[in-house]
């Protein structure tokens, strides 16, 4: 299984982290940068963990939108049996 960490500590704005998953992530150019964009992106993956660090810092810096963005990580492991998401907070728990 391929492991892609990242630290949401730096998405600061929605767009942030975006970019920050289109990139670590592989996602085509024409990524549309937008909650449908990836969770069907996120669900074209195939046998990948992906671990998401900082979570907290990111709902702090983002607000009421990160929940948002949660639900996607959330649904699209949910529904692609090769995709695992592991949300740490920042404290090394899993949420």
């Amino acid at each position: 299984m391929k492991q892609i960490q990242l630290s949401a500590a730096q998405w600061d704005s929605p767009r942030a982290a975006h970019e920050a998953l289109k990139e670590a992530l592989s996602f085509p150019d024409y990524y549309g940068h937008n909650l449908d964009a990836l969770y069907d992106c996120l669900t074209d993956l195939d046998d990948t963990l992906l671990i998401i660090e900082e979570c907290a810092k990111a709902s702090q810096q983002i607000g009421e939108k990160w929940s948002a963005f949660l639900t996607v990580f959330l649904d699209a492991a949910q529904n692609n049996p090769g995709l695992e998401i592991k949300l740490l907070p920042g404290s090394g728990d899993y949420i």
